[in-house]
């Protein structure tokens, strides 16, 4: 479990070994901080099934995510479970962790084949950050 802007989500998990839950409710994108077992959100998001098929490979900030990580083997996914609640509930709930929790990526991407600069920019930092160790 990990608490991000004062709620408990489930998670964080390593993406290509996470099993979807059946139901609703926000998502958030992470990646490895600074520190050990610390994680940086990149993106919020809802979904009204975890388990659809294209819930974050579809997604067009995906290779965004990618260049940032490196591998899909250092993204997770961390998860609120919101079972019954409607599309306006969740986009309500994701705005106000957004406003608390400013995450990297909650922006439309500029074009879906294309990293931003902005993610080229972070990834390099990170990668450099890490060969300083």
């Amino acid at each position: 479990m990990i608490a991000l802007a004062g709620r408990a989500f489930a998670g964080p998990f390593l993406l290509p070994l996470w099993s979807a839950p059946r139901g609703a409710g926000l998502y958030a994108v992470m990646v490895p901080g600074w520190r050990l077992l610390t994680f940086r959100a990149l993106h919020f998001g809802q979904a009204e099934d975890f388990s659809a098929r294209e819930l974050l490979g579809g997604h067009p900030r995906y290779r965004e995510w990618l260049a940032i990580a490196g591998t899909d083997w250092n993204l997770y996914i961390a998860t609120y479970e919101m079972s019954s609640s409607t599309a306006a509930q969740r986009e309500a709930v994701e705005r106000q962790i957004a406003r608390e929790y400013p995450p990297e990526f909650n922006y439309p991407a500029p074009t879906p084949e294309t990293p931003s600069l902005k993610a080229f920019m972070l990834a390099q930092a990170l990668r450099t950050n890490k060969n300083e160790r």
